[in-house]
């Protein structure tokens, strides 16, 4: 049973370091991606379809990872995530134009698409209902730390070549898959007698029905609401505050490490005393908060301040709704976290092709436009009768 434990405990600290490895994969190349486009020649369409390429490619092909882990279990997908991860990043070295770079961008995307919910789905299996949503918190932390070391290891890596940082992503990724097959454990559930296997067009239906379809349309929200805050914030502290490049990686840290500190330090503790409808509505509403503070911004100790309770609401909402999404048991935990995560890209996919549009007419119009969205959320989510019954399973009662 020790032996067990342990393999358990490495199994779950193994998947917070893929976690964390993958985000900060992601994020190292941030500083450099723009400049491998410019020696490319690229115009800002074109880098913005780089960005909606990927996000769009991993909407229509995670579903399907998710439904294989299913079938042949949640181990497999994630190390052809990590290899696919890691080879797209080094075939980034060869490409010399837009159409090989977006090619490579997608081939990747479609790779290593199975790696979020291969992993959320083991995470899953290997913690009971009353841990869980903890368990999904502290994987919210690893990514957001990924995210905050990520483009300050790519300024670090500058001075060695532009092309440095996709190199350590790949490299990185591809190191970490011995260690995965050798320490984590499947957690494959058998199938229960409310599961049915799907296919993929069955799998899709999923994101209509009653108890899945209210979940995924906050998912697809509160996607589009972030993705317009990550792609039109730097312009707006440029434009309205000639912020310098310091400033503006400081609003992205200081998101990103406000929600950090929640899911590790608060998190916890909401879980113990709130019920999952409360907790998701709170975050919602502190997030509009955030939105309406960096919208209606004068001064850029106010914009700082907005990325806080954005970072702050979300550490609240999103790991709330994946617990409640993995309650559901009608499919398996891989379809589930798939149409969660394919939601979740074609929120990233859309939000920033609407934020520009809505940044062309007035600078605070995207963000405005992500308050106005938690607003309805909001009211959405606290009002629906499907989510009344929804309690945090980690909730302790004392006399």
């Amino acid at each position: 049973m020790e032996r067990g434990n342990s393999l358990t405990k490495k199994s779950l600290y193994l998947l917070y370091f893929i976690t964390f490895l993958s985000m900060t994969g992601y994020g190292v190349v941030l500083p450099a991606l723009p400049y491998l486009a410019a020696s490319l020649d690229l115009s800002s369409f074109q880098m913005g379809t780089l960005i909606t390429g990927w996000a769009l490619a991993q909407f229509f092909s995670v579903p399907f990872w998710g439904m294989l882990a299913d079938r042949i279990g949640k181990k497999p997908v994630l190390l052809i995530g990590l290899g696919g991860f890691g080879v797209a990043f080094l075939l980034l070295l060869a490409a010399n134009s837009y159409l090989s770079l977006l090619l490579i961008r997608v081939i990747g995307a479609i790779l290593s698409s199975g790696m979020q919910p291969a992993a959320m789905a083991l995470v899953t299996n290997l913690h009971d209902k009353k841990n869980r949503s903890e368990a999904i918190a502290k994987m919210g932390a690893a990514s957001g730390l990924g995210f905050l070391c990520g483009p300050l290891a790519g300024s670090l890596l500058s001075p060695f070549g532009m092309t440095s940082p996709f190199f350590l992503s790949g490299l990185l990724s591809l190191l970490a898959i011995p260690f995965a097959w050798i320490f984590i454990i499947d957690g494959q559930n058998k199938r229960t007698a409310k599961q049915h296997e799907v296919n993929f067009l069955q799998s899709i239906r999923f994101l209509f029905e009653k108890d899945y379809k209210q979940l995924f349309l906050i998912t697809l929200g509160m996607a589009v609401a972030a993705s317009s805050l990550f792609s039109m914030l730097g312009f707006l502290l440029m434009e309205r505050f000639l912020a310098t490049p310091f400033e503006t990686g400081a609003a992205f840290s200081i998101q990103s490490g406000a929600a950090v500190f929640v899911q590790l330090v608060l998190f916890s503790f909401v879980c113990r005393h709130l019920t999952e409808k409360v907790t998701a509505s709170f975050g919602l509403i502190i997030q509009a908060l955030g939105f309406a503070c960096i919208g209606f911004s004068f001064h850029l100790s106010v914009v700082f301040i907005g990325c806080i309770l954005i970072g702050i609401g979300s550490a609240f909402t999103r790991p709330t709704l994946i617990s409640m999404l993995a309650r559901q048991n009608t499919i398996g935990q891989g379809t589930v976290m798939g149409l969660q995560a394919a939601m979740d890209s074609l929120g990233r996919g859309v939000g920033p092709l609407l934020a520009g549009l809505l940044y062309s007419m007035a600078h605070s119009g995207p963000f405005l436009m992500a308050f106005v969205l938690c607003i309805c959320l909001f009211f959405y989510f606290s009002f629906s009768k499907s989510f009344t019954e929804h309690r945090m399973h980690s909730r302790t009662i004392t006399k």
